[in-house]
């Protein structure tokens, strides 16, 4: 894909499973030398507060990618078990490789996630939500696939995290005993050089402990 191409179809996003599968697979091999060129922030800031919180335990990444926030955990001395989900083959072949992943499985986020209840510490989502467009379902089950006391951190693109009311769910999934939100930060850098160039890309990030 053109670098133009590319950053023209992350911003609309897509809701169709497939689209997003074939997109990736046919990126990954690009996808970590084109998201450093453009300063991509994500990855460390979201491995920093999960460290933050705890050196060791299992950490679930939901939508894995080429494993860059598994790297980032490593590199800041996480030394727990680290898990990996996603849609794209291709992309969990190049994750396998890196070695940061004790486990890495394909999975339609889109569906419950293959995961036992209270099987995790702490569950990531880091940039991926853009293509899950049910917020509360997604994040309800990210929270149910970590024990109490455990953390859930997320981020969302700035725009959609007001179209799609993400400070409602916030508030929701407190209300209801799931979780308690610890920190949101936003609009926070994202990809300050944009989609390959042009205007920076914002989003927000979102700790929360679950119940």
């Amino acid at each position: 894909m053109a670098p133009e191409d590319i950053g023209s179809w992350l911003h609309q996003g897509t809701a169709d499973p497939r689209e997003v599968a074939d997109r990736y697979d046919r990126w990954a091999a690009a996808y970590d030398g084109d998201l450093a060129a453009w300063s991509y922030r994500a990855p460390d800031v979201v491995a920093a507060t999960v460290v933050a919180h705890r050196t060791d335990g299992a950490v679930l990444d939901v939508g894995c990618g080429t494993g860059l926030v598994g790297r980032a955990l490593r590199a800041r001395g996480f030394t727990g078990e680290v898990r990996g989900l996603d849609i794209s083959a291709a992309s969990l072949a190049v994750a396998s490789e890196i070695g940061a992943y004790d486990t890495v499985a394909r999975a339609d986020l889109q569906q419950p996630l293959p995961v036992d209840d209270d099987s995790a510490d702490a569950v990531v989502c880091v940039g991926v939500m853009t293509y899950l467009p049910d917020v509360e379902a997604t994040w309800r089950e990210l929270a149910r696939v970590v024990r109490p006391g455990g953390l859930v951190v997320v981020t969302q693109r700035a725009d959609l995290w007001e179209e799609r009311d993400c400070p409602a769910v916030v508030g929701t999934l407190e209300a209801d005993g799931v979780w308690t939100p610890l920190d949101v930060t936003g609009p926070a850098p994202y990809l300050p050089e944009g989609y390959g160039g042009g205007e920076a890309v914002d989003c927000y990030y979102l700790t929360a402990r679950v119940r």
